[in-house]
Formats: structure tokens, C-alpha cells, sequence
């Protein structure tokens, strides 16, 4: 059940993914001679105004291919006579997809779950921020100056601090319409393994979700705005996380592709068969978000044959004020394609090793 799961997201994903590149496209005026989802032999395929759509043998990954893509051409209708305004707007409706896909997953989660506040519940006696003055009450609202936008948010800044790296920080919040700053140090908690300040956050109900009692109910936009934090959190959390991995700070074994991902989605699936379907749907609609967020900041990496690496490219044309030979970039691209193909074959590996 895994398997197939894990093959329904990732399609899903690359299907939202390509088809935004598809429809900004045919808006812009360019042919789109292949919709294709998976790589490799073609095991289907059916051609409608001159467009084939097919589905090929392996199903992770996928790809647009638009006429005169890679070569020069005066063709009205081929993606190398685009304007750069359009070119632009074709290579990053992709990754944008992906983040509207994880947006809408998100409010949608928000309006039938719960969520945490940067409200104090609770300040247990003797915490950190017991002892700097932290009321029950009191909005959280920056922490070193930075402004924080959802308890995932204030949790992340001491998730990773480890002995060497822990210090004081500036929690600023907000109580009675004044705003206080206190100095705290983040404790060890050995039951859950991490850094904590030392306080509980007032929770509220979905939207759409059951009453619960004792649990305020959140605002119909309320409930849009925590999704919509939730995705702009996925989102940095993601570049901060390839960040360290080009720096060095996360080693490459720490990566995981599909085949790493699947036995992660089976043991959710298990866990959350056991509290209910509608339990598991969420579950998974939450994972598909997490992932559509993922790809969508991975696509615009500036490496050649991602979105990021094209997007490069037109900068660098706005810059010399000409386009550079299809031809050349083409050659970059397919040579950054194959790079990666390696890199994907060494995680697969890796994963298949992992799981034995």
C-alpha cells in the first residue's frame, strides 16, 4: 500500500508541476509538443491538437517538451522566439504550482484539524521562561528580533541547538496591547529529545473540524492564514535545510529520494490507520504538501536542467542583452541532466541500502 501511495503523491506532484508549465505555454502562445508524466519507454500515449500526452515507464518524474525548446527558431510558436517576460513566466509556473498545491493542502488540513497558536497556555513553574517573567496570555512575537508567525515557527528556532551552540536569546511578546522583552535559555528535555523554552500554546479547532470542548474554534480566515504560514514555513525550512546541505552542515547520507520516503509514509499510514480514515487522509494530504513545497524550492535551484538553472540562464541574457545559442545551453542542460541522473541513482542506492 506504501509503494502505490508514494507513487500517487509524486505523480500527483509532477502532474501539477508539468501541467503549470503547460497552461502558461499554450497562454504564452507556444506549442507544447509532449505532456509527459514519468520518464523513459513510452506505455501510453494519445495526440490531440498536435500535443502527445503520455505516460511513461518509470513513474518519478516528468517533463513538458515545447517546440524549438533547445535550438533556435523563428517560429512564432516556439518557446526559443519567446519574449523573456514569457519564457520566465513558463519556466517558473512549475515550482509555482508546487507551491499553490501545498498552500491549498495546507488551509485545507488547517480548516479540518487544529492548530497551535503563539499564545501562552501555559508557563510551567521553574521553566526558562517561567523564571524570565512569560505569562499565561502573552502572544509570542519575535525571538532575536526575528518576527515568528506559528509555534512550528518558535519551536524550530531551538529544535537543532545542541550544548555547544545553546545561548540566551531575546523573546519579545506581546500583553495587553504592550510589547516586552525577556531574556531566556533554552533547557534539554530529555522526553522529547530537544531544546525547549518551557511553555504550551493555546490551541484552536479547524474551522470545519468537530468541536472539541475546551478548544476555542478558529475564524474562517483565521484558519487560511495559519495554512498559509504552514507553507511559508515548509518553504524555509527547505532552503535553510539545502542551504546547510552545500555548506556541509547536513552530510549527503542524511538525503533520502522516493525509495527512502516510502517506508516513512508506510509507518504514518500505519499510525494513522489506527486513529481513523479521515486521520489517514490528512496524514497524507500533509506529507503530499510537505513533499509539493519541497520539490517546488528544489526545481528552482540555479542547476543546469532544473527550473532554477533555465531561470540562470535569462538572467544572464537580460544582463548581456542577447539570448545565448539554444544550441550551447541545451548542451549545459543535458550535461547537468545527467548529474543529476547520477545523483539520483547514488540516493536510490543509498535508500535501497538503508532499507536492508
Amino acid at each position: 500500500m506504501s509503494i502505490l501511495i508514494t507513487f500517487l503523491i509524486f505523480g500527483f506532484i509532477i502532474l501539477i508541476h508539468e501541467w503549470g508549465h503547460f497552461i502558461v505555454a499554450r497562454k504564452s502562445g507556444v506549442f507544447v509538443e509532449e505532456f509527459a508524466i514519468g520518464m523513459g519507454t513510452k506505455i501510453w500515449g494519445k495526440e490531440k491538437n498536435g500535443t502527445l500526452y503520455s505516460i511513461r515507464l518509470f513513474p518519478l518524474g516528468g517533463y513538458c517538451k515545447m517546440k524549438d525548446e533547445d535550438t533556435a527558431s523563428d517560429d512564432p510558436d516556439s518557446f526559443s522566439n519567446a519574449t523573456m517576460p514569457k519564457k520566465f513566466a513558463i519556466i517558473f509556473a512549475g515550482a509555482f504550482m508546487n507551491f499553490i498545491l501545498a498552500l491549498a493542502i495546507f488551509i485545507g488540513i488547517a480548516f479540518f484539524s487544529g492548530s497551535a497558536t503563539t499564545t501562552v497556555r501555559e508557563v510551567p513553574e521553574g521553566s526558562p521562561a517561567y523564571q524570565a517573567g512569560i505569562q499565561q496570555g502573552d502572544i509570542i512575537y519575535k525571538v532575536d528580533g526575528k518576527t515568528i508567525r506559528s509555534f512550528e515557527d518558535l519551536t524550530f528556532k531551538f529544535a537543532r541547538l545542541t550544548p555547544e551552540t545553546n545561548r540566551n536569546f531575546e523573546i519579545t511578546v506581546k500583553r495587553n496591547g504592550k510589547k516586552l522583552n525577556f531574556n531566556l535559555k533554552p533547557y534539554f528535555d530529555e522526553s522529547t529529545n530537544r531544546y525547549l523554552i518551557g511553555i504550551s500554546p493555546v490551541l484552536k479547532n479547524g474551522f470545519f473540524a468537530k468541536d472539541v470542548e475546551g478548544v476555542e474554534k478558529n475564524t474562517f480566515f483565521g484558519t487560511i492564514r495559519d495554512g498559509y504560514f504552514n507553507m511559508i514555513f515548509t518553504i524555509k525550512v527547505t532552503i535553510i535545510g539545502v542551504v546547510e546541505l552545500f555548506t556541509g552542515q547536513i552530510a549527503l547520507d542524511q538525503m533520502m529520494g522516493p525509495i527512502g520516503i516510502t517506508p516513512v509514509i508506510d509507518n504514518q499510514y500505519e499510525s494513522a490507520m489506527k486513529v481513523s480514515i479521515g486521520a489517514t487522509i490528512l496524514t497524507m494530504l500533509n506529507i503530499m504538501a510537505l513533499l509539493s513545497a519541497n520539490i517546488g524550492v528544489f526545481n528552482l535551484l540555479p542547476i543546469p536542467a532544473l527550473d532554477g538553472g533555465r531561470i540562470v540562464f535569462l538572467f544572464i541574457e537580460a544582463i548581456r542583452g542577447k539570448p545565448i545559442p539554444p544550441e550551447r545551453e541545451g548542451m549545459v542542460h543535458f550535461i547537468g541532466f545527467i548529474l543529476l541522473m547520477g545523483f539520483g541513482v547514488f540516493i536510490a542506492f543509498k535508500d535501497v541500502i538503508n532499507l536492508f
